[in-house]
Parts: C-alpha cells; structure tokens; sequence
C-alpha cells in the first residue's frame, strides 16, 4: 500500500524501461473517474519514477534512503550486451 515505485534498472540498454512503465501504468490506472464519468471515491494509481541506477545515483536515493519508504525494483543483468573495459576488468 504505497503511493509511489522506483524502477532502477542497473544496465544502459534498459534506460527507456522506467520512462515506458510511467507511461503504461500511471496513464492506465491514473484516472480520477470510473467509466461513467463519476469521480472515484479513492485515489487511484501510484506515481512510478525511475533512472538507470548508473545515472540517478542522487537525484532520488536520497529520499529512498533517508526520506520515506519507496519499494524499488532494482533490475540486473549477468552479461551486459556492451561490456565497459576498465584497465583489464570487465564491468557491466
């Protein structure tokens, strides 16, 4: 029962994920009127927000880690599709 998500995906390739999953849930489930135009007596939807964790390092972890409880879906990957090299180890 939180009002916001944070899509964190931990890979480049993935940097349109959080942008594409605002759009789809927060547009479908962020109406403020049922089907026959009367007001809901709830709030609906969540806000959704989002970063490639290799480039939101401050912007929001502040507030998810000091501020408020924010459940995040931290995304990975085993084998990154283009390897950075970095004097001999390879990083993803």
């Amino acid at each position: 029962n939180y009002s916001a998500t944070a899509i964190l995906p931990y890979c480049q390739a993935l940097s349109k994920l959080a942008p594409h999953y605002q759009q789809v849930h927060m547009e479908s489930n962020g109406k403020g009127v049922d089907i026959h135009g009367e007001p809901l007596p709830f709030e609906s939807g969540e806000l959704d927000f989002g970063e490639p964790g290799t480039n939101g390092q401050h912007s929001f972890y502040q507030l998810i880690h000091q501020g408020r409880v924010v459940p995040c879906d931290f995304i990975g990957v085993i084998r990154s599709q283009q390897s950075v090299f970095l004097k001999g180890e390879i990083v993803s």
